[in-house]
């Protein structure tokens, strides 16, 4: 258990590092709220109007010709039965020219490992998403996004581990270019 903790530790330093050192275009930041929990709440207990807000920190690669690499800092905090949560790092490939010479809007998918923090244990968590984007502006995106996530925490506390899934709404703010 060690071993694997400090592997995914050195793993996700490295990738880190990576994208600190070599990206050269917008740092932006994002927040993202779960539209089935403010909207309807879950079969769980947990009311419409559950607070369930997803925060990312983006890195980007300069724009290329079908897309730009993406390295993300996610932290997510839901105020569920025993509060979650859980952050980690990601990646992805912003798709942005695929279909048309309109580059204002994205589909990003993205792989991204981290743990999540319940009831004063941490366990390890991986997640996947698909992100779709419309640029507003130079500085603002509205984004809506679907990610599965290993629910590791479950496993823990009810011996009943599994990957459920989560509709997100938010913005996207550039907040700063790296170089010109």
């Amino acid at each position: 258990m060690i071993i694997k903790r400090k592997l995914i530790k050195t793993f996700l330093l490295i990738l880190m590092s990576s994208g600190l050192l070599h990206s050269q275009d917008y740092v932006s930041f994002s927040t993202y709220h779960d539209l089935k929990l403010l909207a309807f709440g879950d079969d769980r207990g947990n009311r419409a109007g559950t607070l369930d807000i997803l925060f990312r920190l983006k890195l980007q690669k300069p724009q290329n010709t079908t897309g730009y690499l993406v390295y993300l800092l996610e932290v997510e905090q839901a105020n569920i039965e025993m509060n979650l949560l859980r952050y980690g790092f990601a990646t992805g490939y912003a798709f942005n020219a695929l279909f048309s010479n309109d580059i204002n809007f994205e589909i990003t998918p993205i792989l991204g490992l981290g743990a999540i923090h319940r009831q004063g244990v941490s366990t390890f968590s991986w997640s996947g998403s698909i992100g779709f984007d419309y640029k507003l502006s130079e500085r603002v995106k509205i984004s809506s996004l679907l990610q599965y996530t290993d629910r590791s925490d479950l496993k823990r506390i009810y011996n009943d581990s599994k990957v459920r899934y989560s509709f997100f709404f938010g913005l996207e703010f550039n907040l700063f270019r790296l170089h010109r």
